[in-house]
C-alpha cells in the first residue's frame, strides 16, 4: 500500500512504518495542553464504531478468528477490490477518529487524530516529551508545540522552538515551518489523505476473517518491504468491518519482533467543531529565511 508519509523532523526523519505496505497516519500533533481553538466532537451524527488497538486478530482475538478460509470476504470481494472500495468508504465517512501508536526501540510516536472531508486536528506525542496540535481549518495549517515538538516534529531551530513554544503558528500553502513544508505538515489530515495513505503499495491478498473490538472483520494484508530491519514475516494488516459499511477497524503490522505498530479507526460521522486561532504568528516568523526556498 502507499507510502506513509514522512514524520517532518530530523530527529524521526523516517520511521519504519513510513515504508509501511498499508501505511500509516500521518499526524503530527501534541498531547499538551489542550487546544482552546478545538472544541472537539460535540454530536453523534451518524454510526459510532468503537475500536481499540490492544484486540486485533493478531493478539489475544487471534485464538478466536474462524479458520475459515482467507478468500471470505464481503460479498467475496478480491482482496484489491475490497481495499478499493474500503478507501472509498473511509473518503465518504463524513468524520472518523485515528489513534496510532509507533513504537520501535529507537523511538516513540503517539498520534490522535479527527479527520473530516475539508479539514482535521492531529495530536502527536513524540518520545513522551515532545507534544503539538494540528488544525487544519479553511485551507490554512495552525500548529501549537511545546519546545521539544516544534524542534524534534517540524525541525525549528531550538532558540527559535523555544520563543515560539505553545503559542499558535499559521501556516499557509507555499509555506514552511522549520523545515516542513505546508504539505509536510498538513498531509493526513483530511479523509482524503487518510485515505490516499493506505492505498496499494504492493499487491494485496486477503487476511483470515476474525474479530477485533468485538467486531467480526475481514482484512487485506501486503508483505513490508525488504530491507527495513523487519523479520521477513513481517506483514501490514488492514481489518475491514464484515459488513456493506466496509468500514477500516485497525490496521497493525504483525510478525514484526520488537517494532510495534497499529492504527485503529472510530467514532464515525461524529461532528468535529473547529475554530481558527486569533492571533495566530504567522510561519515566517518561526522559519529561518536560510531554510525559505
Amino acid at each position: 500500500m502507499s507510502t506513509h508519509r514522512q514524520t517532518p523532523a530530523n530527529a524521526i526523519t523516517l520511521t519504519i512504518a513510513a515504508l509501511l505496505g498499508l501505511g500509516a497516519l500521518a499526524g503530527c500533533s501534541g498531547g499538551g495542553a489542550a487546544s482552546p481553538a478545538a472544541t472537539g466532537r460535540a454530536s453523534q451524527t451518524g454510526p459510532t464504531s468503537h475500536t481499540g488497538s490492544s484486540a486485533g486478530p493478531s493478539g489475544a482475538s487471534a485464538a478466536s478468528a474462524s479458520a475459515a478460509p482467507a478468500a471470505a470476504s464481503p460479498a467475496g470481494k478480491s482482496a484489491p477490490v475490497l481495499l478499493r472500495d474500503t478507501l472509498a468508504a473511509l473518503r465518504a465517512g463524513g468524520s472518523v477518529h485515528v489513534d496510532m501508536t509507533d513504537n520501535s526501540p529507537q523511538s516513540s510516536l503517539v498520534y490522535s487524530d479527527d479527520a473530516t472531508a475539508s479539514g482535521g486536528r492531529q495530536v502527536i506525542t513524540i518520545d513522551r516529551t515532545g507534544h503539538a496540535t494540528i488544525l487544519f481549518i479553511a485551507g490554512v495549517g495552525y500548529v501549537q508545540a511545546n519546545a521539544r515538538g516544534l524542534a524534534a516534529i517540524f525541525d525549528v531551530p531550538q532558540q527559535l522552538a523555544d520563543q515560539f513554544a505553545d503559542q499558535w503558528i499559521a501556516l499557509r500553502p507555499g509555506e514552511k515551518l522549520g523545515l516542513s513544508t505546508y504539505d509536510d505538515v498538513t498531509a493526513g489530515i483530511t479523509l482524503s489523505s487518510v485515505a490516499t495513505e493506505l492505498g496499494p503499495n504492493g499487491t494485496p491478498t486477503l487476511a483470515a476473517p476474525g474479530i477485533v473490538a468485538g467486531q467480526r472483520v475481514v482484512g487485506v494484508q501486503v508483505p513490508l518491504p525488504a530491507g527495513q530491519q523487519l523479520p521477513a514475516t513481517a506483514k501490514d494488516v488492514l481489518y475491514i468491518t464484515d459488513n456493506s459499511l466496509l468500514r477500516p477497524v485497525l490496521s497493525e503490522v504483525t510478525n514484526a519482533g520488537s517494532y510495534n505498530y497499529q492504527m485503529s479507526f472510530s467514532h464515525w460521522g461524529e461532528t468535529l467543531h473547529l475554530t481558527a486561532p486569533a492571533n495566530a504568528v504567522p510561519a515566517s516568523s518561526v522559519t529561518p529565511a536560510s531554510s525559505i526556498t
